[in-house]
């Protein structure tokens, strides 16, 4: 409830440290991020557990966050939009920012805290935390919040054609997450390919490079949005085939949590600039505390265990 909109607007200096004191701000995050990442991952353990099933979830609650409470899918003056204003407006959404927000909130706001809860309580990787009742129950929180959220902040109007496109999509890609987002988990398009902690974390944190700041680069690249439309979704592509390497669940979960920590160390890098630049007071020494934390739980979970331990654990099951 509390780790993933910690996660997606204080690690990331989205919202400054300050505004956490703020209940209204701390009881929206944790009904919109909170609810939301807990009900994905209710899902995924009740569907199987797989990798999929949470990236297909987390589109869609990208498409609520940011399409119902923001409206920054829609809005032209979204101050975050930058270059991407004008840059792949069609239809009255914007397109090429979409692009990005959507599946940046499914890694980053529901699949980075739903596996480093599975990380925290490795015990607890199966069980249903709720009951099938609550999770009906809890469903309707996120939504309302967004809509609420929507009224105080989103001075944009939307038609209702597009909250009509919004709730198909997001039913879309729930349906595909119970029925394909467990067949999608087993895809193995580079074999038996399994890339080293190193090379996943490398990958990780060039995958919010090329996102965060690649995607503001298409319009010098490409002079036509589907060009760069067509650039960011070959990032996708790329990423999305190595990531299939790290889908599969095991005995060894390193490479996965290094990709993990490239992506939480690529913010922690920016912190800084957050910081002294942009007036997120205090940023800094939180984002360096989490990192150090979760690198010592890192190297906890991924620690091997002298043979003679293992033999003696095997003797005595």
């Amino acid at each position: 409830m509390v780790l993933a909109p910690f996660l997606a607007e204080l690690v990331s200096g989205s919202t400054p440290p300050f505004a956490w004191i703020l209940p209204p701000v701390l009881l929206t995050f944790c009904a919109i991020y909170g609810v939301s990442a807990l009900l994905v991952r209710e899902a995924s353990v009740r569907l199987g557990g797989s990798p999929a099933t949470v990236l297909l979830l987390g589109a869609a609650f990208g498409i609520l966050n940011e399409g119902v409470a923001a409206r920054s899918l829609f809005d032209p003056s979204w101050p975050a939009l930058g270059a991407l204003a004008l840059y792949g407006r069609f239809g009255g959404v914007n397109w090429i920012w979409a692009e990005w927000i959507v599946p940046f909130h499914a890694v980053w706001s529901i699949s980075f805290p739903v596996f480093l809860f599975r990380q925290l309580w490795p015990g607890s990787r199966s069980v249903r935390l709720l009951s099938d009742r609550w999770c009906i129950g809890l469903a309707a929180v996120p939504v309302a919040a967004a809509v609420v959220a929507s009224t105080v902040i989103g001075s944009y109007r939307i038609t209702a054609v597009d909250w009509a496109a919004m709730a198909a999509a997001m039913g879309v890609l729930i349906v595909l997450a119970w029925k394909l987002g467990p067949l999608a988990s087993r895809w193995r398009p580079l074999g038996s390919f399994r890339p080293s902690p190193r090379f996943a974390a490398v990958v990780g944190a060039l995958f919010f490079v090329g996102g965060q700041n690649g995607t503001w680069l298409t319009p010098s690249v490409s002079r036509s949005a589907v060009g760069g439309f067509v650039l960011v979704a070959l990032l996708y592509l790329g990423v999305g085939l190595f990531a299939s390497s790290l889908a599969a669940d095991g005995p060894d979960d390193a490479p996965r949590f290094a990709f993990v920590l490239g992506g939480i160390g690529y913010y922690v890098a920016l912190s800084p600039l957050s910081e002294f630049a942009f007036g997120r007071a205090g940023l800094l020494p939180i984002d360096v505390a989490v990192l150090a934390l979760l690198i010592l739980l890192y190297r906890k979970r991924t620690a091997r265990r002298p043979e003679g331990a293992v033999a003696a654990a095997v003797g005595s099951a």
